[in-house]
């Protein structure tokens, strides 16, 4: 079984992006072999901004994200707040927080099978 992940990076390899500051998703195709890097995807982060309408972390603040990442089963991030967690988890994506390399991390959750535990 094959699973999309994206990855927040600046580089592509370290994890080190909060989820609400992240500019660049790096799309991954993760299996029990492996994975193998796909695209890049870019967007304006959705924590940042000029006024409050621009850093508000309501619900609708994420939804460009999650249009962005519709394909995706799940996004590894540095760290994810509580509000946008819910929303991304309500969406049908899955969050994994880990800090490191991506490679390490990747190999770490196809070796384990992670994504295919059933969710507690």
């Amino acid at each position: 079984m094959s699973y999309r992940l994206a990855v927040t990076t600046r580089d592509g390899k370290v994890v080190q992006e909060h989820f609400g500051h992240a500019r660049h998703f790096h799309i991954v195709e993760l299996t029990s072999d492996g994975y193998r890097y796909v695209e890049t995807r870019e967007i304006e982060p959705r924590c940042e901004g000029a006024g409050p309408e621009e850093t508000s972390h309501g619900a609708a603040r994420f939804e460009p994200v999650i249009e962005l990442l519709r394909d995706c089963d799940a996004i590894v991030t540095a760290q994810i707040g509580p509000g946008a967690a819910q929303y991304v988890i309500g969406s049908g994506i899955r969050i994994f927080e880990a800090r490191g390399l991506v490679s390490d991390i990747l190999n770490e959750m196809a070796k384990t099978r992670l994504l295919e535990a059933k969710e507690a």
